[in-house]
């Protein structure tokens, strides 16, 4: 044998060891161990360099491990068939999720916003620094006030109280104040069966609790939306997959965070169907008490905006399970199914009871307020109906209010009128397709032209705006998009191919058109680049959407959803440690030393913003001023005295409390709907018992300091007591 025949024998047998070794069947043990070694070195390598651009604080072992997971997880589609594996994590989801949870509780990862108290503005002591006061992975969201600066800092409030998880705490807005209800926080109560995600800050404290409560409802999310897709295309796992990560990561449920209204009331639909296709009694009773519990849920949002109106699209689930179930499957009511539905009715209307009567004048006093008790919509110029379209460049280039715009990977209207082509081209489903498509027509025409008084009035509507009405419009529209996809056969009729490069053109140029005119008030957001990216990528969509009767384009249109559904929304919230930022600051130890000695003083919080109001509240500070999640009458009527009445739309309200001691009269006033200015005059704080003043301003230069006792200064932060 020559030099070249040994050359090239030795190449063949290169060759054939090298395809032996890059087959999925072969070397999985030596190909794991790599896959470990390889991910480990990578995620150092990021560290030291991306991170490092963008994350500069510290070198942070804990993410080190994050992002080793991440590579592993990708370098595990190289080692085992794709069919495989998945098929492997379909059958083991319910431990992979417990796995998870059990991950993020035991590390106290979350993905809130709070760590703003501290990068945001400088707002609570920006020199005394931690590694504890910055995200792990991604970037803060200070516009999600909502959830780092007020309704997380009343839950962690319970823990802290003095009466810790009581129903009625005097912790927020300084007095007796419902902590269930409206303020959305955990209670020590039967109740709580309605507030499952929250039952971790009862058993495990704050941290931990925190964990859980935010991954736990991204848990629930994701296995509800698969379930519900499972139904939706007869078992189709690739499809349901798609459609999970679509509705998981559609822009508007992570702006607004696993909306609960959305979450439960498809868990309660998934436990519907799962009902009336078991036989076995134990399954029955299980499936009774997950609706129970989905249903105590679902009304303890407490946020009629999107109660109402997802409430329309959950009925029209509903008379689809049934008609698909009794109808068209083998599900026959009896005794023991009507006994059980009773009971479960039962149990619902008694623990309704028990929380109305602790409820009843919170509800009311809600229910009387002129914002948002009073008010009346009518529907009609919904914003962002379209703005899927932009909703990609989001996480990534800055937006006044990235919230409001948001919306679900819709591509409304195109899944509408796929629908309506298909049932008149076809005649099939008509059981899904008309519940659907008239709850899709209904909620499109109070988005788009809204209804006359009368009518918002008589649907309820009224309790509801367009823009919050877009998001189950385009959760129908993704409902509909999953079913045509996961059920379309050979047979079917839909579009003409040809036909379809017209509609593309024509449905991008529209879709583009609406989504650039709804930014009038920011008209560059959507710049050339933006809008150049966008029409490829949703052009290249939408003709896949067309032609799904083509099983080629059909798998490449699902893998495009799934990634636009994840450019959309998977780095919108930070990954963060522990809750230490509102317990381990200089002024918060401060804080705790004089609660432990003065533990029923009432405090105010003074500042030309409201955000660190809510910082003393999560310490169990009793603040008088922190956001009113219902109006405190008698606070306002003690300021204004016989001015009280005649400006009470002033005051009665939802509204976050900006305070200012002043050596002017005693003021309210309106800034915006949910914000109201207090000018205290230092004579009047007695007369509200305030004891203890947070400030960050320096009261040395006042014309009153000699009525103050400074008694802590650092770092831009100060506590006075009132002589």
């Amino acid at each position: 044998m020559n030099i070249n025949e040994k050359i090239g024998s030795l190449y063949k047998t290169c060759e054939d060891k090298f395809k032996y070794f890059i087959n999925k069947e072969n070397c999985t043990k030596i190909k794991l161990v790599l896959v470990f070694v390889v991910s480990i070195l990578l995620s150092i390598a990021c560290e030291y360099t991306i991170f490092r651009k963008t994350h500069p604080e510290f070198i942070s072992k804990n993410r080190i491990m994050l992002v080793s997971i991440i590579f592993m997880f990708i370098g595990l589609h190289f080692v085992f068939k794709l069919s495989k594996m998945y098929e492997f994590i379909h059958n083991h989801r319910y431990k992979i999720a417990c796995a998870f949870l059990l991950f993020v509780m035991v590390f106290k990862y979350s993905g809130s916003s709070i760590v703003n108290f501290h990068i945001w503005n400088g707002l609570i002591q920006p020199h005394h620094d931690d590694t504890r006061y910055h995200t792990l992975i991604g970037n803060t969201r200070p516009i999600r006030t909502d959830e780092w600066a007020t309704s997380t800092t009343y839950i962690l409030s319970q823990s802290k109280a003095e009466h810790p998880f009581s129903y009625f705490n005097n912790v927020l807005r300084g007095t007796d104040t419902d902590m269930f209800t409206v303020a959305n926080a955990p209670v020590a109560d039967i109740l709580m069966l309605g507030r499952p995600f929250q039952i971790g800050f009862l058993l495990f404290g704050n941290d931990v609790g925190l964990s859980f409560y935010w991954y736990a409802r991204l848990t629930a999310m994701l296995l509800g939306s698969y379930e519900l897709c499972l139904i939706l295309t007869k078992k189709n796992k690739k499809v349901s997959l798609c459609g999970m990560l679509v509705i998981t990561f559609s822009s508007a449920v992570q702006w607004w965070y696993c909306m609960d209204t959305l979450l439960w009331g498809q868990i309660a639909i998934v436990l519907l169907d799962k009902f009336m296709n078991t036989d076995k009694k134990r399954n029955k009773y299980l499936c009774a008490l997950g609706i129970l519990i989905a249903g105590l849920s679902y009304i303890f949002v407490f946020y009629p905006a999107w109660q109402l109106s997802f409430g329309y699209l959950f009925l029209a689930l509903v008379i689809w399970i049934a008609i698909k179930n009794i109808k068209y499957g083998n599900y026959k009511f009896n005794k023991h199914d009507i006994v059980v539905i009773l009971v479960t009715v039962i149990a619902l209307v008694l623990l309704l009871g028990r929380w109305y009567s602790l409820s009843k004048d919170t509800l009311v006093a809600e229910m009387s307020t002129d914002y948002p008790g009073e008010r009346c919509e009518v529907g009609g110029g919904s914003r962002n109906i379209y703005s899927y379209f932009y909703d990609i460049f989001l996480p990534k280039y800055d937006f006044p209010n990235p919230c409001e715009v948001s919306s679900m990977l819709s591509f409304f209207p195109i899944p509408m009128i796929l629908g309506l082509i298909y049932v008149l081209r076809n005649k099939k489903d008509l059981h899904f397709w008309i519940p659907m498509l008239v709850v899709g027509g209904f909620l499109s025409i109070w988005c788009v032209f809204g209804f006359p008084e009368i009518l918002a009035k008589i649907t309820k509507m009224s309790m509801t705006t367009a823009g919050r009405v877009s998001i189950p419009l385009g959760t129908v529209c993704i409902y509909m998009l999953i079913y045509l996809i996961g059920n379309f056969e050979k047979e079917d009729k839909l579009i003409n191919k040809k036909v379809t490069y017209v509609l593309t053109v024509l449905f991008t140029l529209f879709i583009a058109y609406k989504a650039k005119s709804t930014l009038d008030f920011n008209p560059n957001y959507l710049d050339n680049f933006k809008m150049l990216v966008s029409l490829e990528i949703f052009g290249a969509a939408i003709y896949g959407i067309l032609n799904i009767n083509n099983e080629k384009i059909k798998n490449y249109t699902i893998y495009g959803l799934i990634i636009i559904a994840l450019m959309s929304g998977l780095t919108v919230n930070p990954v963060i440690r522990t809750t230490d930022i509102f317990y381990t600051k200089p002024v918060a130890i401060k804080m705790q030393e004089i609660k432990e000695t003065d533990p029923d003083a009432i405090w105010a919080v003074h500042e030309d913003g409201w955000y660190i109001n809510d910082y003393a509240v999560a310490n169990g500070i009793r603040t008088i001023n922190s956001t009113g999640v219902y109006p405190n009458l008698e606070l306002f009527e003690t300021i204004l005295g016989d001015k009280a009445e005649e400006n009470r739309i002033t005051y009665n309200r939802y509204a976050h409390i900006n305070f200012k001691v002043t050596d002017e009269e005693s003021d309210v006033e309106l800034l915006y709907a949910d914000n109201v200015a207090i000018k205290l005059n230092y004579k009047d704080l007695e007369k509200l018992n305030i004891k203890y003043i947070l400030s960050k301003e320096d009261f040395s230069e006042k014309s009153f300091k000699d009525e103050f006792e400074e008694i802590y200064n650092e770092d831009g932060m100060y506590i006075y007591k009132v002589k």
